[in-house]
């Protein structure tokens, strides 16, 4: 992988270049309401000409979210990459995407969920440090989720321990309960993202390279049995076995579903299948912390070192322990 690299960091007056490389935007008026929330926070922001395009169930054909991406990359008044949402899409782009136009202009990148499939291939293509965040879509939904995106991409120091808000202003439907499955310590650079595009990318030139990294997976609306089969599937790939340290996210509605499919007690429910499929790796194993589909999220910088120690099962600590912009 090419040497690490690390934008700038964001500054009030700067540019957010706005793209939609998956999915169209949900409402005229939600994405209205984000823009007038950018300009308050000093920034301004430019869009895409294709951004509101719609193509089935993706904003635009691949041509044209291909020529956003690069378009808003190489403005030089960009300084931060910003998708309005996640959805479907993104990993149809990666054969078009000119990664070297990307690697001469480093620019922060951030997103989460189907943005997956540019966060890693765009880390591990050019080695610009990506952030798995929020999107302008939920940018603003909760006080934590706008504090530590904020403090990953325009703070000048690393982020330190990572704690979970004392009072949580939106209470999960089905919060996630905080397990240790494998007790220890890993220290080594961070990676991961949503596990259904990570497992998508597996086989390809952009499949994720994890040996040495923390390894973190999250996802949304899959069943147990589902999770299970895209967790055998990494596990034969020798995702797992190869890490330092291995943590799983807040992953909302993974529960079963009502289709009548047969359940067995190894598959009854995501704490179940974790513990059958990670819980008897060499390695520590954590599930349960802010990152992923819920409300409030932290901002993951891709690439950079962390720690893990859950030496302590009762008082687990998760740290980045290196400034992730420049």
């Amino acid at each position: 992988m090419p040497m690490l690299k690390k934008p700038q960091r964001l500054r009030e007056g700067d540019t957010v270049g706005i793209i939609a490389p998956s999915s169209p935007a949900f409402e005229q008026g939600h994405v209205e309401y984000s823009f007038s929330r950018l300009k308050k926070l000093g920034l301004k922001y430019k869009l895409g000409k294709h951004v509101f395009a719609r193509y089935g169930d993706l904003a635009g054909r691949d041509e044209a979210r291909v020529e956003d991406l690069h378009t808003i990359w190489a403005d030089p008044e960009v300084k931060m990459v910003m998708p309005l949402r996640g959805g479907t899409g993104s990993v149809r782009l990666l054969p078009k995407i000119d990664f070297e136009l990307l690697a001469r202009n480093p620019k922060i990148l951030v997103g989460f969920s189907d943005i997956t499939g540019l966060l890693v291939p765009i880390h591990q293509q050019t080695g610009l440090v990506t952030f798995h965040g929020p999107t302008l879509g939920n940018f603003f939904e909760a006080d934590y989720t706008y504090r530590h995106f904020k403090e990953a991409v325009m703070g000048d120091q690393a982020l330190g321990a990572i704690e979970d808000p004392p009072e949580p202003e939106f209470k999960p439907k089905y919060p996630p309960p905080r397990m240790v499955l494998r007790a220890g310590r890993a220290t080594g650079q961070i990676i991961g993202g949503s596990l259904t595009l990570i497992k998508q990318m597996l086989g390809t030139p952009f499949e994720i390279e994890t040996t040495g990294k923390i390894f973190f997976i999250e996802d949304v609306g899959e069943e147990p049995h589902s999770i299970e089969r895209m967790l055998v599937q990494l596990k034969l790939a020798n995702k797992f076995q190869g890490a330092a340290g291995i943590i799983v996210g807040e992953s909302v509605e993974c529960k079963p579903g009502e289709s009548g499919r047969k359940v067995s007690p190894l598959n009854d429910s995501l704490e179940s299948v974790l513990r059958e499929q990670l819980g008897d790796l060499d390695v520590p194993v954590v599930y349960g912390l802010r990152l992923g589909h819920g409300v409030e999220k932290f901002t993951m910088p891709l690439g950079v070192m962390a720690t893990l120690d859950a030496t302590d099962r009762e008082n687990v600590r998760f740290s980045i322990d290196e400034v992730a912009t420049s």
